[in-house]
C-alpha cells in the first residue's frame, strides 16, 4: 500500500529472528540489521511483523512502557527483542490487548506438547492499533498459526502526530 507522494504511508516489515541455538553475534547480528533497515525508512506508519523465537511477557516496570501489561512470560529472546523495540521507540503489538491464554499462542510444538506466543507484531504508533489475534481455524500446514492485526490510520492522525513532532524539535508545543 503506498500514498503518491514523497513518503510512504504504510512500510510493513517481515522476519524471521535466529532461534537460541544459533550463536549470540547472529542475534545480534540479526537485530542489527533490522534496526537499520527500519529506521533508513521514512514511512509514517511501520508494522514489523515475524517470527522471532522470544516470549515477551507482561510489562515489568512503569519504565517498559512499549511493552503492555497481557504477555504470557519472558525469555531471553523476549529480553533481547524488549531492547530492540526500546531501542527504536516502537510498541509490541501483542501485549497491548488482553485476550484469553488459547487465543494468544501463536506456535505449538510437535505432539502439542508446548504452546509459545513467539510470533509478534511491533508497531510505530500505539494508536493505530486496533486489535492483534490469532487466526485458529487457519491451517498454515506448520505449528504455527496465523496472527491478525486490526489497525486503523488516518490522514488527520498523521497531521496532528507530525505538528506535535515539529513543534517539539522547536520548542514551541502548544496544548491541542
Amino acid at each position: 500500500m503506498r500514498r503518491c507522494g514523497p513518503t510512504s504511508a504504510l512500510t510493513i516489515f517481515v522476519a524471521y529472528a535466529p532461534t537460541s541455538s544459533y550463536e549470540e553475534e547472529e542475534v545480534e547480528a540479526f537485530y542489527m540489521d533490522l534496526e537499520k533497515f527500519y529506521r533508513e525508512d521514512h514511512a509514517f506508519y511501520k508494522f514489523i511483523i515475524g517470527d522471532f523465537n522470544a516470549k515477551v511477557g507482561p510489562r515489568r516496570t512503569p519504565e517498559e512502557l512499549h511493552i503492555g501489561t497481557h504477555g504470557l512470560q519472558w525469555n531471553d529472546q523476549g529480553e533481547r527483542l524488549s531492547e530492540f523495540i526500546m531501542t527504536t521507540r516502537t510498541i509490541h503489538g501483542n501485549s497491548q490487548l488482553q485476550k484469553p491464554s488459547s487465543l494468544r499462542w501463536t506456535w505449538e510444538s510437535p505432539g502439542g506438547g508446548y504452546r509459545n506466543e513467539i510470533d509478534h507484531i511491533i508497531v510505530s504508533i500505539r494508536f493505530c492499533l486496533a486489535d492483534v489475534a490469532v487466526v485458529a481455524k487457519f491451517y498454515t500446514g506448520s505449528g504455527h498459526r496465523l496472527l491478525r492485526r486490526g489497525f486503523f490510520f488516518t490522514k488527520r492522525e498523521e497531521k496532528v502526530a507530525k505538528f506535535r513532532e515539529r513543534n517539539s524539535r522547536t520548542g514551541n508545543e502548544k496544548p491541542i
